[in-house]
């Protein structure tokens, strides 16, 4: 197991080939209006978390939920989380990715 982790850290952020992996941006947010208002449709890949619920959707999945509202309702289902669910502890983060062909 220790080389696995050693191996996907080393892939991650060693491999001379590509550009070293950049952590996941904290959001900072106050209400799901405002979370909504800066997510970028195409660009952003989000980690919702609260508590032990989590759940994580590829930049790609804008494809198939490209209406902000209905990225982040779906992305809480998939966390375990009800639909219209808000809390004051909810975290998320955003990150990027590259595709390749």
């Amino acid at each position: 197991m220790i080389d696995i982790a050693h191996n996907a850290y080393a892939a991650a952020f060693t491999n001379s080939h590509f550009a070293p992996l950049n952590p996941a941006e904290d959001m900072s947010f106050s209400s799901e209006a405002e979370l909504i208002a800066q997510l970028r449709p195409n660009i952003d890949g989000l980690i919702l978390n609260d508590s032990a619920a989590w759940g994580t959707f590829l930049p790609s999945v804008w494809e198939q939920l490209p209406e902000p509202r209905d990225f982040l309702t779906q992305l809480k289902r998939k966390a375990g989380l009800p639909a219209h669910y808000w809390s004051d502890t909810l975290k998320v983060k955003r990150y990027t990715t590259t595709a390749f062909p």
